[in-house]
């Protein structure tokens, strides 16, 4: 097998399961994003950078969280359930397996940019797609400066977070669009 192909094959399986509607689809595609780079031979887990710039980047991430949850503290499940089945999986697959697979630079951040958009796109709507794009490429470009995945996740979280307290709404008002909450 060409194992260059490995991250594309994976993205193909992903895009087409989310194709179809079926209960439990969005923890079965979680579950492959979770799964699928573990079945490539090339790829090797990130390791956790423990570095005093990083644990006070996830600190200032986990404060600014804990921050908004105390004053909105409505918003604790949905934050958790987000982060274990939105921020984790698509971090793990989009930027730690799939970027780093496609290639170096910005390339490979606009292919995976591209990718997460259409997963968006599929599962929760066109007007999702677009609304996640530019956060993904920040992603993208977070992850290939820093290799830094639970900053990632913690960043990916973070902006979720605020997107359902003061973003959600507005755009519900503006755009032909149901936020999922």
């Amino acid at each position: 097998m060409n194992w260059k192909l490995q991250p594309w094959l994976a993205a193909a399986a992903l895009a087409a399961s989310a194709l179809f509607r079926y209960p439990g689809r969005v923890y079965a595609l979680d579950g492959m994003m979770l799964f699928f780079p573990l079945l490539d031979p090339c790829w090797r887990p990130p390791g956790v950078p423990l570095v005093r710039r990083h644990v006070i980047g996830w600190s200032l991430v986990l404060l600014s969280v804990t921050a908004l949850l105390i004053w909105r503290p409505g918003y604790l499940s949905y934050s958790a359930a987000m982060l274990l089945t939105a921020a984790l999986p698509e971090e793990w697959f989009f930027r730690a397996y799939f970027m780093t697979r496609a290639g170096q630079g910005w390339q490979a951040n606009i292919a995976a940019s591209l990718l997460f958009s259409l997963m968006h796109g599929i599962t929760w709507g066109w007007i999702a797609a677009v609304l996640v794009f530019i956060p993904s490429l920040f992603y993208g470009w977070l992850y290939q400066r820093t290799r830094d995945l639970p900053l990632l996740i913690l960043a990916h979280a973070l902006s979720n977070i605020v997107f359902m307290m003061f973003l959600a709404g507005f755009i519900e008002r503006w755009l032909p669009v149901t936020v999922v909450r």
